[in-house]
């Protein structure tokens, strides 16, 4: 059971080792945001609720529509209303098609320890000038990362 905010996001990393390669799986992790030394549960319900059921894709393998092997069910998606990704993977070749409104790409891979970076840049942006930041990221149990800000 997760005590307070979480995020829940499905990615895949082509450069993992591991099963991380597949392209949609998801992770339900908490999140906690540290403003001048205090959590800030406000900002951290925020964040979640931002990333609550999104897929986190990265720039580098997002690719149009054309480009995928669509089964006959995609008939009616276009580069319009939806995002394609692609890579190759140990594991095989990967390919996704998704709705727009439930993706955010990253202009990074999407490790955790990447994500504690970008969801600190995007949270600095709330802050005032003199306000630090810690962000403390999870990725399943006994995984996670740190990012600050100051």
């Amino acid at each position: 059971m997760i005590n307070g905010a979480f995020y829940h996001y499905t990615h895949g990393l082509k450069k993992h080792d591991g099963n991380c390669q597949r392209i949609a799986h998801g992770h339900r992790s908490p999140i906690e945001l540290v403003v001048n030394g205090e959590r800030d549960v406000e900002r951290e319900a925020a964040f979640a609720a931002r990333w609550q059921d999104i897929y986190l894709g990265s720039l580098e393998d997002k690719v149009s529509l054309a480009a995928l092997s669509l089964s006959d069910n995609a008939t009616g998606i276009t580069d319009d209303t939806h995002y394609g990704f692609r890579y190759s993977a140990p594991q095989g070749e990967f390919e996704l098609a998704i709705s727009k409104l439930e993706t955010e790409i990253l202009d990074t891979d999407t490790t955790v320890e990447l994500l504690a970076n970008y969801v600190a840049d995007e949270v600095n942006k709330t802050l005032a000038e003199n306000q630090t930041l810690q962000v403390i990221a999870y990725e399943g149990v006994g995984k996670g990362a740190m990012a600050f800000r100051s």
